[in-house]
């Protein structure tokens, strides 16, 4: 019985900082109180854990194109509100709203994406929210 609980506790010990060091805190990443606006192309969505990733490219108006990211919660979380794997396509025109990378990246945390046609979907409405 002894051996059985060291060795429980030794397996979990050895996969916790594995898991602790999986998820980061939104405040220490990114800016609560900012929300920022970007349009473009979706060039990926990776629907997976521990948060999907979405890429865009927008055109600035000086005709550069840059790659913006944007993180979402988990798949989980999104297939609560209605998000699924297909939720986004190579070559969707969408617009961003999102909480901005406080070291300047081109990178968000998705509050809203809307779509050409005005459909949306909903990512993280306030901080607190995982």
């Amino acid at each position: 019985m002894a051996k059985k609980l060291i060795s429980i506790v030794i397996t979990s010990l050895m996969t916790f900082p594995i898991s602790a060091g999986a998820h980061h805190s939104f405040a220490v990443h990114f800016v609560g109180e900012e929300l920022v606006q970007v349009s473009g192309v979706v060039t990926e969505f990776k629907f997976t854990n521990p948060h999907g990733i979405v890429r865009i490219d927008v055109t600035k108006p000086d005709g550069i194109v840059e790659t913006w990211e944007a993180e979402t919660n988990s798949p989980n979380a999104l297939r609560r509100r209605g998000w699924s794997k297909d939720s986004l396509q190579m070559g969707d025109a969408i617009t961003i709203v999102g909480f901005p990378a406080r070291d300047g990246r081109p990178y968000l945390r998705i509050s809203q994406v809307t779509f050409a046609d005005g459909r949306t979907l909903r990512g993280q409405a306030a901080v607190n929210q995982d």
